[in-house]
């Protein structure tokens, strides 16, 4: 039996960002939400929603901020601090540690998952949001590398490993094809989901800080030999004509379309769920294109000195967050806490029987045409956030998705999950789980980062087109000019903040 989180009614008002798409549709979630609808019923609390379109949310909530009038709750509030902390600071979001005797069902979750607490725990101790975990708690792999299959097998060729395997086939397509871009290279050189770099033992990312660890300090990655040698490979391959001459013009790091769909890619990157757009794209063209998918490089098939993305898919940053604002933040509390009871878990994730899901042969329940063959013409995920839910604070069984995959999306975390025999050789470059900075050193970080970040996004940009020669003259220049860039200060603060994290743990 549920029993209400207060007996007399309350109204709570969120924040809340919506996709475009269904910005448009409605500005109340809970006209369309059953999720929504169910639990206003269950626990007494109705959700007034701020709903916001998520490509202004960054600017909206600023201007809630400097008015004072903060909502009760706000969705991913710890995302636009640059330290969560200094959400905490600006009443943005309370610490749920101060408010445990609410929150019963949160209390027993992170008791059985201690590693859900230790990453959200902030620098200065607090837990500022009620996250979004994906269930089952499991590493998989979401983002990777596309290849012409076809064109692999008419050559006679193995899906490639290393780095001169990659070489040799994008040369290869050249080749046989004459295409324009055999490799399609991000726009900002370095891949946004930090891949193509982790054989030359380096952390990279496009538009990170891109810190990493060296041995037992906090080095910074774009500065190192190792990356003098990933620029220098990117520039070979520019000069051979296996990327794009004109790739810097591009905006966007999954490539275009049309340069699919003309024949004129043999190797890019995508995400899971754009598997199916192309695949669908290019039969579309010509039923006998296949697509297939390949792992991220090592500088070796063994992936000696790799280090890897950390792909443990589990605990967001975003989620639902109470403010100081609230007037009722016990209540706030617990009406968060309901999200994760163990036994709505599959209501959350599914809604009604006979209306948003059907059970299937095995037993097992299936998204309904509702939500898959919907008349709004969503993504079944779209979609499900109409009905359902898909941000805020729960379990979220991204399993419910994967009715509507093709063969090789099913594939894609194994296919592109870097493994080798030994796995020692293999390490993640993220800093330590529960290192941070406090919102006094993160504020100090972002002022000078930003700054070292562009001239590096700008450099790397030059040094592979050649309007920069990459020289070891050329390139000990750019290291100082970088290292004037207050970069001891830099250095002070995170090797700072990494001496606490060890003297905290």
């Amino acid at each position: 039996m549920y029993l209400p989180v207060t007996e007399d009614p309350v109204t709570l008002t969120m924040y809340y960002t919506q996709p475009p798409m269904l910005a448009v549709i409605t500005d109340d979630p809970s006209e369309f939400s059953f999720v929504y609808q169910k639990l206003e019923e269950l626990t007494n609390v109705k959700i007034e929603f701020h709903l916001v379109n998520m490509t202004a949310s960054s600017t909206e909530f600023a201007l809630m901020m400097a008015s004072g009038d903060m909502c009760d709750l706000v969705n991913d509030a710890t995302n636009y601090y640059g330290s969560p902390d200094e959400a905490y600071e600006e009443g943005a979001a309370l610490d749920l540690l101060d408010y445990a005797d609410c929150t019963p069902n949160w209390n027993k979750l992170i008791e059985q998952y201690p590693s859900i607490a230790e990453d959200l725990t902030t620098d200065e101790g607090h837990i500022l949001n009620f996250p979004n975990i994906t269930w089952p708690l499991e590493k998989t792999a979401d983002t990777g590398l596309m290849i012409r299959q076809d064109w692999l097998d008419e050559l006679g060729l193995e899906s490639p490993v290393t780095y001169d395997e990659y070489h040799d086939i994008l040369t290869a397509f050249k080749q046989a094809y004459d295409i324009s871009d055999p490799y399609v290279m991000p726009y900002q050189v370095l891949s946004p989901w930090g891949m193509m770099a982790g054989g030359y033992g380096l952390s990279l990312t496009a538009g990170g800080t891109n810190f990493y660890m060296e041995e037992d300090q906090i080095a910074l990655a774009t500065i190192s030999d190792a990356y003098y040698d990933y620029l220098s490979m990117f520039r070979q391959w520019y000069v051979e004509g296996l990327i794009s001459s004109d790739f810097i013009s591009k905006t966007t790091n999954l490539p275009d379309e049309s340069l699919i769909t003309n024949g004129q890619a043999g190797i890019w990157f995508s995400d899971r769920m754009s598997i199916k757009t192309y695949s669908e794209l290019m039969s579309a063209v010509d039923p006998s294109i296949t697509l297939g998918l390949c792992p991220d490089p090592g500088m070796d098939r063994e992936y000696s000195g790799y280090i890897g993305k950390d792909d443990t898919v589990s605990v967001s940053n975003g989620g639902f967050s109470v403010s100081e604002n609230c007037d009722e933040p016990e209540i706030a509390m617990a009406w968060c806490d309901y999200w994760y009871d163990e036994s709505l878990r599959q209501f959350i994730n599914y809604g009604f029987e006979g209306v948003t899901f059907e059970y299937d042969e095995n037993g097992q329940p299936q998204l309904s045409g509702l939500i898959t063959n919907n008349e709004y013409g969503l993504t079944t995920r779209l979609a499900n956030g109409l009905y359902l839910c898909t941000s805020g604070g729960f379990m979220n069984m991204s399993v419910k998705f994967e009715n509507d995959y093709t063969d090789l999306q099913k594939a894609a975390p194994t296919l592109w999950d870097v493994k080798t025999v030994d796995e020692s050789t293999i390490h993640t470059f993220g800093l330590p789980k529960g290192f941070g900075l406090n919102a006094e050193e993160s504020s100090e970080m972002t002022a000078i980062m930003t700054d070292i970040v562009t001239y590096v996004t700008e450099y790397a940009l030059r040094f592979v087109t050649g309007a920069t020669e990459l020289t070891p003259e050329s390139y000990a220049t750019y290291v100082q000019n970088v290292k004037s860039m207050r970069y001891d200060q830099v250095m002070d603060i995170m090797n700072g903040a990494y001496e606490r994290y060890l003297d905290n743990n």
